[in-house]
C-alpha cells in the first residue's frame, strides 16, 4: 500500500470498537500475572485466557535484532542474575539467560509469527531509552524503526493485526512513513500533562499521522474518550487490572483495554 492509498483508507478500522461490541482485551506483556512477562509462555497464556491479542515491548540486541523485552537491562527479569544491557547481548547470549520458568527473550519475528498463526492482535511498543549516549541512541532509534517496518512487511495485511505505539511519538511517525498500512498510537501517562494536552490536539496527531491515543487508564474520562473519538481517533487504555475500572472504561467507550490479567477482565465484562 502506498502512502497515498493509506491516507485514503482507514488503516485503523480493525482496531475500532464496533457498536454494541465490548472493547478488545490485550494481555499486557502477555498474561504476566501468571507467566514471565514478554515471553512466549505469557503470550500463549493470554491466548488461553481469551485475550484478543497482546501488548509487548521491543528494543535491539547487539546485532540489531528486534527483541521483546521491557527494560534496558535484564536485571529485573533475571531476578538480579544478569545486569547487562540488552543492546550488549548477542542472540546466543540472550538465549542462555533464563527470564523466568526457563523462558528466554524472544525476538519480534517469532512473536509476530505466533500472533499471526493464532489470529491474535499485537500492540508493539517501541522503547525509546535505548542507549545512555544520545548519539548512539539516535542511531538505535532509526535501526529499531527500520527493523520493525521490515518485520511488518513480511506479513500479509499487517495493519489488520499489528499496531505500533510509543511514548516517543516521533518513532511511530517514522514507522508510519515506512509502513503506512500499519496504524500507530501515541502513548501518554499521568506524569505527562503537557504531552496529554498535545495528544488532544487534532493538528498535532495529524502532523504525526497518528490516529490512536493510548492514555493510562485513569486518564480516560468520558470527556477525553468522547473528544478523541469525535476527532476520529482510536482510544486504547492501559494497564487495567481492576474489574470495576474495566467496566467504567467500557462504558465510556474505549476501544481496547490492556491488562496483566486478561481472563479476569474478560469475565468482568462478560458478566456486565
Amino acid at each position: 500500500m502506498t502512502q497515498d492509498e493509506a491516507l485514503n483508507s482507514d488503516v485503523y478500522a480493525s482496531w475500532r470498537r464496533a457498536i454494541g461490541a465490548p472493547p478488545l482485551i490485550l494481555g499486557h506483556r502477555g498474561a504476566r500475572h501468571a507467566a514471565p512477562e514478554n515471553t512466549l509462555a505469557a503470550f500463549e497464556l493470554a491466548r488461553d485466557e481469551g485475550a484478543d491479542g497482546v501488548e509487548l515491548d521491543v528494543r535491539l540486541s547487539r546485532e540489531g535484532d528486534v527483541v521483546v523485552v521491557h527494560d534496558a537491562t535484564l536485571e529485573r527479569v533475571s531476578q538480579g542474575r544478569d545486569r547487562r544491557r540488552v543492546d550488549q547481548l548477542s542472540r546466543a547470549e540472550l538465549d542462555a539467560i533464563d527470564v523466568g520458568d526457563g523462558q528466554r527473550v524472544p525476538n519480534l519475528r517469532r512473536v509476530l509469527s505466533f500472533c499471526h498463526a493464532h489470529s491474535l492482535r499485537v500492540n508493539v511498543e517501541l522503547k525509546s531509552d535505548l542507549h545512555p549516549n544520545s548519539r548512539t541512541q539516535a542511531l538505535q532509534h532509526l535501526r529499531l524503526v527500520q527493523g520493525c517496518a521490515a518485520l511488518a512487511r513480511d506479513f500479509p495485511d499487517p495493519g489488520h493485526f499489528i499496531l505500533f505505539s510509543s511514548f516517543n511519538p516521533l518513532l511511530v511517525a517514522m514507522l508510519r512513513r515506512l509502513v503506512p498500512e500499519v496504524p500507530g498510537a501515541w502513548l501518554v501517562h499521568e506524569g505527562q500533562p503537557r504531552m496529554l494536552r498535545a495528544t488532544r490536539q487534532r493538528a498535532a496527531r495529524a502532523a504525526l499521522r497518528l490516529r490512536a491515543v493510548h492514555p493510562q487508564g485513569k486518564l480516560a474520562s468520558a470527556e477525553l474518550v468522547s473528544e478523541l473519538h469525535a476527532q476520529g481517533s482510536v482510544v486504547n487504555v492501559w494497564t487495567v487490572n481492576d474489574a470495576s475500572e474495566a467496566i467504567r472504561l467500557t462504558r465510556v467507550g474505549v476501544d481496547a483495554i490492556i491488562s496483566d490479567c486478561p481472563a479476569k477482565i474478560r469475565e468482568s465484562l462478560d458478566a456486565e
